[in-house]
């Protein structure tokens, strides 16, 4: 299949299929009465029951949802199971979203999914196919690159690719480690874990109740209210956030298509009949035997420890279903202060530079914390280039992920905020300093 380098509208609407509600505003964010708990069903776990999205059942009105159904939705259902089966990275099963380009090898038996900016070709998701056709896939995506002199970078990449792509002249560079939580015999027990056991017993006695809510056990309002609710959560938490919007490209969307094959897990306060307090979106990897935390927000009132407390119980409950571990995602410039033979400088140094100076722009000591607390191990993520990584490139990179898309404003005030609380972050810790 030939390599696009230009924005299609077609190829776009293509795979926008989904359901999306508008944004909500600011100024409309009172909470709604309680109602009576929830319908109980049994979950995927024999003889286990679960609850079902009380909150939905609300009565007051929100826009209806608009339906949005391509001609090739047939299509879009086998993307998802492909890349649901053969995707390996976090990040993968973001090749299902609307905007991004497929590259498919002749055989139909292997995707790149990419997007670009000029001559420069973004990778996500990593080489999505059995394991013996990743060589055939990649040798078509550069037989199709290399007479274009295209630079070709991947994202995200693990130890499991690095041989085949030095062989195919790729740059290595390490940009950052992704924490993973193996869950297999994990009982959360004992003193490692008694500060995630702390958050998750304070928000229960503060009524918030975790769950996973399936928009297949919903009536079209409740999910339309749902959905709506965790559209308005995921825009009160970028209130404060330095950025004037969120990330694209290597972060997930909800707001323009359908949950698909990703799953949803909520906080309610109230018992769980009182509004969204956060809420963490899984996204799935190596045939749903992992999964991946790749979007989590809260709002700014909610209860203390309400993250935590929604990753405790999908961990819990995935743990239960036998999935094998899951992954915290990609922590940006942690352990890549050491150069490799032949990396970029620019990309080491300028993630190595953010993770230490900038956190009061992306605030990566914070979420580090913050992951830390599960006692996650860490695997190495690379950015494969070819010929190498170049200015251009590094500014494609950030053009496309609007990673500085700034509100100055608010820079300002997390500046002042991190100044203010300085003594309190010296108490931060990470991977080398968890206790």
């Amino acid at each position: 299949m030939t390599l696009a380098t230009t924005e299609d509208a077609t190829s776009r609407q293509s795979t926008e299929r989904g359901t999306t509600a508008p944004r909500p505003s600011s100024h409309d964010r009172d909470q709604a009465p309680p109602v009576e708990s929830g319908t109980e069903v049994r979950s995927r776990n024999k003889g286990e029951r679960r609850r079902v999205d009380p909150g939905a059942s609300r009565s007051e009105a929100v826009p209806e949802p608009v339906i949005r159904r391509a001609a090739t939705a047939d299509d879009v259902d086998s993307l998802e199971q492909f890349v649901f089966r053969h995707g390996n990275y976090f990040d993968s099963y973001l090749a299902t979203e609307p905007g991004r380009f497929s590259f498919w090898s002749r055989e139909k038996r292997g995707l790149v999914s990419y997007t670009c900016r000029g001559n420069v070709v973004l990778v996500g998701g990593g080489l999505i196919a059995p394991d013996d056709h990743k060589p055939q896939l990649l040798k078509e995506l550069m037989d199709q690159a290399l007479p274009r002199n295209l630079t070709v970078a991947f994202h995200n990449m693990g130890d499991q690719d690095l041989e085949l792509f030095r062989r195919f002249g790729f740059q290595v560079t390490q940009w950052g480690e992704e924490p993973i939580i193996d869950l297999g015999s994990q009982t959360w027990a004992g003193k490692p874990y008694e500060w995630v056991r702390r958050q998750t017993n304070f928000c229960k006695r503060n009524g918030v109740v975790a769950f996973e809510v399936r928009p297949e056990e919903l009536t079209a309002r409740q999910w339309s209210r749902t959905l709506y609710e965790v559209l308005e959560v995921a825009a009160e938490s970028l209130e404060r956030k330095p950025q004037s919007e969120e990330m694209k490209f290597f972060e997930g969307r909800i707001d323009n298509h359908d949950l698909g094959l990703r799953r949803l897990f909520v906080a309610r306060s109230g018992n769980g009949t009182g509004r969204i307090e956060g809420f963490v979106i899984c996204n799935p990897m190596h045939g749903g035997t992992m999964w991946a935390t790749e979007m989590y927000r809260h709002r700014l009132d909610s209860v203390r420890g309400t993250v935590a407390c929604l990753f405790h119980h999908l961990m819990q409950q995935l743990q239960s279903e036998g999935a094998r571990g899951v992954t915290m995602c990609l922590d940006p410039g942690f352990g890549c202060e050491t150069p490799m033979p032949g990396d970029s400088a620019i990309t080491r140094r300028g993630f190595t530079l953010a993770a230490k100076y900038f956190n009061f722009v992306f605030d990566l000591a914070g979420v580090r914390h913050f992951k830390s607390r599960f006692r996650p191990r860490y695997e190495k993520r690379y950015v494969f280039a070819y010929p190498k990584v170049t200015v251009r490139s590094a500014l494609a990179f950030t053009e496309v992920t609007g990673l500085l898309r700034l509100n100055y404003r608010k820079v300002v005030g997390s500046l002042y905020r991190q100044i203010r609380n300085r003594h309190l972050r010296k108490n931060l810790s990470d991977a080398a300093t968890a206790d």
